[in-house]
C-alpha cells in the first residue's frame, strides 16, 4: 500500500463515520486472526481528548492503525520511540499528525495563565505546545491569538519533531514512510488532509 492509497483509506473510513453507516463490528475470525500478527497501514499521533477516538473517526477495524495519543498530540521521547517502532515493525506507509479543533492543552498552553502554576509534567507538555508558537512577533500574539492557527502550528510542530528523528527522517527520504497532517472538526466529525 502506498501512502496515497493510505489517506485515501483515512478519507474514506472517516466519510463513512460521517455519514453514520460505518462497517459492521469485528467478527471472532478477525479478532483471532489478530492474535498472531499485525498490519497497520498508518501510524496515528493524536490528542488524548475523549472526543477525538481515532479509530473510531476513520471507522478503522483493530489492526488497521497503530494509534499514539498524548494532550496536545506532542511527541515526547517515549511517544517518538513508540512511532519508530511502528515503522520498523510493521513497516506502515503513513504517519498522521492529527490534530482537531478546540483543542484543550493548545488553548490552556496559549491562555491558562502562569505556566509556572501547573506540575512539572503538565509544564512540559504545555512549554512544547508553546514551542508551535515561537517567532511570533510578541506576546501581543498571545492576547490576540486564533486558536485554530496555533492548533495547526501545533501539528506542524509535532512533524518538525517527527522529522528531526534521524531514523524517521530517513524513511521520510527513501520515501518509504510519508508524513501528513490532519485536523478534526469536532462540529461535523470530517477530518481534513493538509500539507
Amino acid at each position: 500500500m502506498t501512502s496515497e492509497e493510505a489517506i485515501k483509506r483515512l478519507v474514506e473510513g472517516n466519510a463513512r463515520y460521517m455519514s453514520g453507516m460505518p462497517r459492521q463490528g469485528v467478527s471472532a475470525e478477525w479478532r483471532a486472526s489478530l492474535s498472531k500478527e499485525q498490519h497497520p497501514y498508518a501510524v496515528v499521533i493524536g490528542c488524548s481528548d475523549s472526543r477525538v477516538p481515532v479509530e473510531i473517526i476513520f471507522d478503522a477495524m483493530p489492526g488497521d492503525l497503530f494509534v499514539i495519543r498524548t494532550a496536545g498530540n506532542v511527541v515526547g521521547p517515549l511517544d517518538m520511540a513508540s512511532v519508530e517502532f511502528a515503522i520498523s515493525a510493521f513497516k506502515p506507509p503513513l504517519v498522521v499528525v492529527l490534530g482537531h479543533e478546540h483543542c484543550g492543552a493548545v488553548y490552556t498552553a496559549l491562555k491558562g495563565g502562569n505556566i509556572d502554576e501547573f506540575s512539572p509534567s503538565i509544564k512540559e507538555l504545555l512549554q512544547e505546545v508553546l514551542a508551535s508558537a515561537a517567532g511570533d512577533p510578541s506576546d501581543d500574539t498571545k492576547e490576540n491569538y486564533e486558536h485554530e492557527n496555533y492548533e495547526n502550528k501545533n501539528i506542524r510542530n509535532t512533524m518538525s519533531k517527527l522529522m528531526s528523528n534521524p531514523y524517521i527522517a530517513k524513511d521520510v527520504s527513501e520515501k518509504t514512510v510519508y508524513i501528513a497532517a490532519a485536523k478534526y472538526s469536532l462540529d461535523t466529525g470530517k477530518v481534513t488532509f493538509f500539507e
